[in-house]
């Protein structure tokens, strides 16, 4: 036999509180007791854009990603990757850039293939966590370099706060979400969402992500049986009565439970009448993550959204062995879920106002441990959409030689490109200012850019 437990109005809140955790945080919370106001930003009236991070998590190799076709660097490219390297029979080629140069990439990824040559798919070489420009010289003198290089978990970090020197960091998402929400007007709802988890990338100083998961909104333990159950009416009625009698903090507790449950319940309500397009979405979790995304910014005008932030993760990138086989597989389903994303936008017509960009914790060593890569640092991303200006490779491809002028060691490539100047490029094409831009990204005045051009 079954005892229950008599509740008491602690309980109740304690057990929403912790309920409440798959959609909000402790920093929301805070957040609200703390009244943090977004800074005062102008914009056009109606328009509308969206960011998509797609963190790669584990180290994406991207120099098996983006491969060079001329002959020379492709001497050099198959030299130094060995056992890894994919022969002319096992690439697509890409149209060749604005500056002649040839690139291909693996024949399991011709979606990303046709991204590239219609124009909506750019690649950027050689880009990861910087403190300042860095050569080979001032790398061997240990010259102002970031912390914990090849670390998962700092360089994971790094990337998505492009803090590496601070000691408390929050994510560029989330700082941009400081600075634009009140863009939204008084959205319930908050400009970031994560379709992936927890994520440093989306918390700003008062600002933290909606979570959510590719099914749509995570139920309350509490109220899941509806609202004739009794659970649920004892619950409400003790919710009632601590708005009304609480203390302070028990006020503010049960305005954000009941404020989160509110929410979940129109989300639920929109999602039900909800399109991701009329595409085939493969049954990957990346392609299920992107086609909530989808979901997700076909609803926007329901809760007044005109910015938005969204999170999204495919893991298994840590590829120390059988890497051709496990990323092989990996980018197959990216390079499909990316495909019928941009075009689920194109007709959703947001194909211009939505832009998708790669993260991951770092780029591979050239050099290869038997069947597999060890962690390295310099990385290829990739940024899709419509405003994308596409067909082209940004940045510096590096030189492949092993032990060459781009080599730190053992084929670690040393970024040439700053995640910052990555960051604020897809940033300033988000509506931020000069100004904006430099409260942002900390380091950003350090490099000769802030703007890298693959952004119409």
């Amino acid at each position: 036999m079954t005892t229950f437990k008599h509740w008491t109005r602690r309980d109740f809140l304690k057990c929403a509180t912790a309920t409440a955790a798959g959609m909000t945080t402790p920093g929301a919370a805070l957040g609200l007791l703390a009244g943090l106001q977004s800074a005062t930003v102008e914009a056009a009236t109606g328009d509308y854009k969206a960011l998509v991070c797609i963190f790669l998590a584990g180290g994406n190799d991207g120099f098996n990603v983006l491969i060079p076709t001329d002959t020379t660097p492709y001497a050099t490219y198959k030299k130094a990757r060995s056992g890894l390297a994919f022969t002319p029979e096992q690439l697509l080629n890409l149209n060749v850039t604005p500056s002649g140069s040839k690139y291909a990439v693996s024949s399991r990824t011709p979606e990303l293939r046709n991204l590239y040559n219609d124009g909506r798919l750019a690649f950027l070489a050689n880009v990861g966590t910087l403190l300042e420009p860095t050569t080979k010289k001032s790398y061997q003198a240990g010259k102002n370099l970031p912390p914990q290089l090849y670390s998962h978990n700092d360089q994971s970090d790094q990337g998505m706060s492009t803090q590496p020197d601070a000691l408390q960091k929050v994510g560029w998402g989330g700082r941009i979400a400081d600075l634009y929400a009140n863009l939204n007007g008084t959205s319930s709802l908050p400009l970031g969402v994560s379709i992936g988890g927890n994520n440093l990338f989306q918390v700003g100083q008062g600002s933290v992500p909606y979570y959510m998961n590719t099914n749509g909104v995570n139920n309350f333990q509490v109220t899941s049986g509806g609202n004739t159950d009794p659970r649920t009416k004892a619950f409400k009625k003790m919710l009632d009565l601590s708005l009304t009698n609480g203390r302070l903090m028990d006020k503010e507790y049960a305005k954000a439970i009941k404020s989160t449950i509110d929410l979940s319940q129109t989300l639920k309500t929109a999602l039900a009448t909800s399109t991701a397009g009329t595409g085939f979405w493969p049954n990957s979790y990346i392609a299920q993550q992107l086609k909530a995304v989808a979901q997700m910014i076909s609803v926007r005008q329901t809760f007044g959204q005109r910015r938005q932030v969204f999170y999204v993760v495919q893991g298994g990138y840590d590829t120390h062995d059988d890497q051709t086989v496990r990323q092989g597989n990996l980018l197959a389903e990216l390079s499909q879920a990316m495909a019928v994303f941009h075009n689920a936008m194109e007709e959703l017509g947001v194909g211009n106002d939505v832009t998708s960009f790669t993260l991951s914790d770092f780029g591979r060593t050239l050099t290869t441990n038997s069947d597999g890569t060890d962690h390295a640092w310099g990385n290829v991303q990739m940024i899709a959409g419509g405003s994308v200006v596409g067909g082209n490779v940004y940045g510096t491809f590096p030189n492949q030689t092993i032990d060459g002028p781009d080599d730190a060691g053992y084929g670690r490539l040393i970024p040439t490109t700053s995640i910052e100047q990555y960051a604020a490029t897809l940033a300033n094409w988000f509506g931020a200012s000069t100004a904006d831009l430099d409260t942002i990204f900390p380091h950003l005045n350090r490099f000769n850019s802030s703007n890298l051009g693959f952004m119409g």
